[in-house]
């Protein structure tokens, strides 16, 4: 059913909208440009994806209720699950789809797959097709690593893991591997339907965080850092979107001790941000956005905090211009180290200012898209062997970094600039998904 509208006001920032048709898309929209998205990374990701990981088969086990966190890659939300879904390479330029079980009526219905089959022809049907490699959703790690993104690669429970390899039987059970690499490559490479969907969230993000950081929300001596929380928790929500995590609404004093949700009153003189992530149709973004609040004297933003902002731009432009797709994130943050310091400023692995002498800079770029940290290629060294995949043509990044700022006004102390954008790779360069921020909000 499609959601009246209601009437919007002249005043762009007073914006309202009833139930989920922020976009002016109603539910079947929402399947059919998900089903179109799944169709163009079937045909001309997955092939790729597959082969350069010497990958015959992919099989995905989904029991249903979110179980398999990639079910919106391959289908849609049930109380029974999908079944499982097998895709086999078997030549051409075409990946066999097959399901296996579950409750197809709509996968039917979509025109994604070719092939619908009973659970208990699984072996006969993995035998006639006899992959070398066969592909399942476990984790590589050798180790307890909790890093975020990795439930995307451990999917599979262990007792459908067991079930599974006593339901192939030799040689098949023991031609498993982790679909870890498989799924980087398949999530991180976009097609133009995503692009399309992730700038529609990616907008309305920066809209709300730009409002949050404004005095249509804010009244200095009065709003807390709880209430702007929860000011866009209700937005959200209003909305139809889904929350990516609950918003970080934080005060960066001279002191360096961050101040971040809680019941804190905003000053005059606060350097305040937020970071936030939101989402709709498997489409999550993760920004930042950076205010002042003037003081009663202060007419326009201050000479330390605009110098401030001004290094960060610089740092943005120099990030931009010297990223590509087709190089492993750990090549290029290592160039970008170096650049970094070329350019005069201090290249910090921490993300809190040191008494270095200086402007110091880190950055932590992360894949992102589906999840707000994503599982494709990044230049952020928390992510080690994400830096070591290469980043593929029109990934989704999170352009995120810290400058760190000496002023007088501030006794000497860092003032930390945290930008965050959402962008896209390209083998030319990074471009927006959406306008970034070009100037200090300011909150009087």
């Amino acid at each position: 059913m499609m959601l009246k509208k209601v009437k919007v006001s002249v005043f762009p920032a007073i914006i309202i909208m009833i139930g989920l048709n922020l976009f002016g898309q109603s539910a079947q929209d929402d399947m059919e440009i998900a089903n179109m998205i799944r169709s163009d990374k079937f045909n001309y990701v997955l092939p790729k994806a597959m082969r350069n990981n010497n990958i015959d088969m992919w099989i995905i086990i989904d029991r249903g209720r979110g179980t398999e966190p990639l079910f919106r890659d391959f289908g849609y939300a049930t109380s029974n699950g999908n079944g499982i879904f097998i895709f086999t390479d078997r030549g051409g330029d075409r990946i066999e789809r097959a399901v296996l079980g579950g409750e197809p009526e709509l996968l039917m219905e979509s025109r994604l797959y070719d092939v619908f089959d009973s659970i208990e022809n699984l072996r006969s049907f993995v035998a006639k097709r006899d992959p070398k490699r066969i592909a399942v959703n476990i984790s590589s790690a050798k180790k307890l690593s909790l890093p975020e993104g990795r439930h995307l690669f451990d999917g599979l429970s262990h007792t459908d893991y067991l079930n599974l390899k006593k339901a192939l039987g030799e040689p098949y059970a023991s031609r498993l591997v982790s679909a870890e690499k498989l799924i980087s490559d398949f999530r991180s490479e976009r097609v133009a339907g995503e692009i399309i969907e992730f700038s529609k969230v990616a907008n309305i993000t920066r809209r709300l965080l730009e409002r949050a950081l404004s005095n249509e929300v804010i009244t200095p001596g009065k709003t807390t850092l709880l209430d702007v929380c929860w000011w866009l928790e209700e937005q959200r929500k209003k909305q139809g979107l889904e929350r990516g995590w609950f918003p970080t609404v934080f005060l960066s004093p001279p002191d360096g001790h961050e101040i971040s949700n809680t019941d804190r009153i905003i000053q005059p003189g606060d350097v305040l941000q937020i970071d936030w992530g939101i989402g709709r149709n498997n489409f999550f973004t993760d920004m930042k956005r950076f205010a002042y609040v003037l003081k009663e004297d202060e007419k326009e933003l201050p000479g330390w905090a605009q110098t401030a902002f001004d290094n960060a731009c610089k740092i943005r432009e120099l990030i931009r211009k010297n990223v590509r797709s087709g190089k492993t994130g750990r090549e290029q943050l290592d160039n970008l180290k170096q650049l970094v310091a070329k350019a005069g400023f201090v290249y910090t692995e921490e993300e809190r200012p040191s008494k270095v002498k200086g402007v110091e800079v880190n950055i932590g770029m992360h894949s992102a898209g589906n999840l707000g940290h994503d599982v494709g290629a990044s230049l952020f060294e928390i992510f080690p062997l994400r830096t070591s995949y290469v980043i593929r043509p029109s990934s989704i990044i999170a352009f995120e970094f810290i400058v760190f700022t000496p002023a007088a006004e501030w006794g000497g102390n860092k003032v930390p600039v945290c930008i965050e954008e959402n962008a896209l790779i390209t083998n030319h360069g990074i471009e927006w998904l959406h306008p970034p921020q070009n100037k200090v909000l300011i909150i009087r």
